[in-house]
């Protein structure tokens, strides 16, 4: 860097941050990825079909124009409807994907089913809002610009409300204030008590409420309730959110990383309640530096779209940009590292009116920087050199415009050809039904017309056929398919790593309340969401021939034809179910499967509850699945020497039991028939259920 100091600021905690160092290391970061967000530009152009000299009618115009003014210039939109196909397929595996929770140590063995159902939860309830969202956003970056970066954090956000409130609320929440005011205590304390009783009221509104409160008995005073306490998950774009410097191989590696984001005033005030921020440097950055430069690195240039680098609907002049700079520094005490964050602005290093920097704190349980990252290609170890799909098919994308531009010039041609005639001797007027004078016969004629660009057509298929290929989105290649699998899973890996983020972030944020309510656990040891120390391998995985059904089908019934060839009972056929229902809807058979050992418990209670009423008179149908349970608590059942003195001495309890049972008899025998390929028996009579000891 600059000098030794600003190389120890980069390397070593400090009670403050060197604000001028950070600075400086964000400016040459952003200048030396310049390279980067020129392959983002053309990127980005290249999909969205912009070029110098576009024109919205798709012509040629100006003395440029070639081959003649008005000439074709039309879009091809190959590089956009791969791209946009490949978000599809993302999001639909993501969407069917098969989330599971594998224990890293055998202690975890036990919960793991549980966390893999709150995490199932977690991806499909909206507890992480936006998670579909920004995962979308995601692909579209991964894929245009060959970089995907997702922070992964913990967000509590509070609203303040005014409320008038009586001392009877007021006790509610400071039983002390109310007992002061009583005892006519004098005006300062009590003014301290309902400033530190009600977060963000200020010593005037506090003096004026106590004034009201000893007059009418009730005051305005303002509320914090809490809107806002999960998950957070946002994508952000390579070339304009977050910036790693330019010679990283490993991001978590880094000594520093930026995030560059951009608040409306409203929004910085309010960090000053909910984050701890300088209200200060709040105050002094909303009054010196609002509104929003352009820089070359928001690509907003003169004939394109704007691409803003915000969610939010806000003008530029009404935002405010922030920066967050990540660091991992060593404490010189003891060597230990750490994750730091400093909150900054760009063009600001402090002065005496305020200090240079909103926040600066660790953050405690990190030991990496809260961002996931993945590289479309692993072709270099540098983070910054990978391709992207525009790399790849940006020259198809141009032939096929070419030959499309050449079909449509050679048809106006064709419609409007040019006209031969003598020099100085041009027709005054000219189109359809118009009388063109000549003075003799041939003095007037059509220039030959082009002839048809033999191929042109075929041309063009192949090259989208090729587009097809490179992306794995030809269905009738092998090795497309391969290329689409290894596509879907970089996604889902990256999509697994964000999951386990935001589950350590549950469990050290989270209430125990959420896990519970979700898993619905009985067991006292499972109740709490676990120690943010216990690790799981987390994996999101899909079969990208799930998506077409008919293969989808074939799958299932070559798996249940091998049930026919296992003699030995190798296949167990709970974990068949379970893959089966998996791979036609793995959310919807989270909820209706349940563990096997659950499943008997229920069996056993209802067999046992229809018995008791058999017992009682009542005729009872069997459920329809479970009877191999069901005929073990059934023999046991008519073991007891007061049942089966019944069924000799009772003809209806006897019809009753026996109608019940061959039932289930009939289930267990359509279950062996369909291994054998039989054809299913009918019920069993009494006497045969009692040769199986009943």
């Amino acid at each position: 860097m600059q000098s030794d100091n600003n190389s120890e600021a980069l390397t070593y905690v400090s009670k403050e941050p060197s604000i001028n160092t950070l600075r400086y290391a964000y400016d040459q970061t952003v200048t030396e990825l310049e390279s980067y967000f020129d392959l983002c530009r053309s990127s980005y152009d290249d999909r969205r079909n912009w070029w110098a000299g576009k024109s919205r009618d798709h012509r040629k115009h100006g003395a440029d124009a070639f081959p003649w003014e008005g000439a074709a210039d039309m879009e091809a939109h190959t590089i956009d409807e791969r791209i946009t196909r490949l978000v599809s397929l993302f999001m639909s595996s993501l969407n069917r994907a098969n989330v599971r929770a594998f224990p890293v140590e055998s202690s975890d063995m036990a919960r793991s089913k549980m966390v893999s159902s709150f995490l199932k939860w977690m991806v499909s309830s909206g507890y992480i809002p936006r998670l579909k969202r920004e995962m979308e956003l995601g692909a579209n970056y991964l894929l245009e610009r060959g970089i995907l970066i997702t922070y992964v954090g913990w967000h509590r956000e509070d609203r303040r409300f005014l409320q008038r409130l009586d001392l009877n609320q007021i006790a509610q929440a400071a039983p002390e204030v109310v007992e002061l005011i009583q005892g006519g205590e004098n005006d300062e304390e009590l003014t301290a008590l309902l400033e530190a009783t009600f977060p963000g009221v200020t010593k005037k509104r506090a003096k004026k409420a106590l004034k009201e409160l000893r007059k009418n008995g009730e005051a305005e005073l303002p509320i914090v309730r809490r809107q806002i306490d999960a998950p957070e998950v946002k994508t952000l774009a390579p070339d304009g959110d977050f910036f790693f410097p330019p010679y990283v191989t490993d991001p978590q590696r880094a000594p520093y990383c930026f995030w560059r984001t951009y608040y409306t005033a409203q929004e910085l005030e309010n960090k000053v309640m909910t984050d701890g921020w300088d209200e200060d440097f709040v105050d002094y950055i909303i009054e010196h530096y609002r509104g929003v430069s352009v820089d070359s690195i928001e690509r907003e240039q003169e004939g394109r779209r704007s691409t803003s680098l915000t969610d939010n609907a806000y003008e530029a002049n009404e935002l405010i940009e922030i920066v967050y700079g990540y660091q991992r520094l060593i404490d010189q005490e003891d060597g230990s590292e750490g994750i730091y964050c400093t909150v900054f602005h760009k063009q600001f290093d402090g002065n005496e009116q305020a200090p240079g920097y909103a926040k600066f704190e660790l953050l405690n349980g990190y030991e990496d920087y809260p961002v996931v990252v993945s590289k479309l290609s692993e072709d270099s170890k540098r983070l910054y050199d990978t391709q992207t799909i525009p790399d790849i098919l940006r020259g198809i994308q141009n032939q096929v415009k070419v030959e499309r531009d050449s079909r449509i010039d050679r048809n106006s041609l064709a419609t409007l050809p040019p006209i031969l005639h003598p020099v100085g001797q041009a027709p005054t007027d000219w189109g359809p039904g118009r009388m063109i004078p000549y003075r003799r016969k041939g003095d007037l004629d059509f220039a030959p017309t082009p002839p048809s660009p033999v191929g042109s057509i075929e041309i063009e298929k192949t090259m989208e056929a090729q587009a097809d290929r490179l992306c794995g989105l030809d269905e009738t290649s092998q090795i497309s398919q391969v290329r689409k699998q290894f596509l879907v899973d970089k996604f889902l890996q990256h999509n697994a790593e964000v999951l386990q983020m935001c589950y350590k972030c549950f469990q050290r944020f989270g209430p125990d309340s959420v896990f519970f309510r979700v898993t619905g656990s009985p067991d006292p040891v499972n109740f709490d969401k676990g120690d943010p120390d216990e690790n799981y391998d987390i994996i999101i995985s899909y079969d990208v021939l799930n998506s077409d059904p008919e293969t989808q089908e074939q799958k299932l019934q070559q798996l249940i034809a091998l049930t026919q060839l296992d003699r030995s009972g190798r296949i167990d056929i709970n974990s068949l179910l379970d893959a089966a229902a998996n791979s036609i809807d793995p959310v919807l058979a989270d909820r209706i499967l349940q563990p096997t050992e659950a499943a008997q418990e229920q069996v056993v209670r209802k067999v046992t509850d229809d018995l008791a009423k058999i017992f009682a008179g009542i005729e009872m149908p069997a459920s329809p699945n479970g009877a191999q349970v069901a005929m073990q608590v059934i023999q046991q059942y008519t073991a007891q020497p007061d049942v089966a003195a019944r069924v000799q001495s009772d003809e209806a309890f006897r019809a009753r039991l026996e109608k019940y049972a061959g039932q289930y008899t009939f289930q267990m025998q359509q279950a062996q028939n369909a291994q054998i390929g039989r054809v299913g028996t009918q019920p069993a009579q009494m006497g045969d259920i009692q040769t199986q000891g009943i």
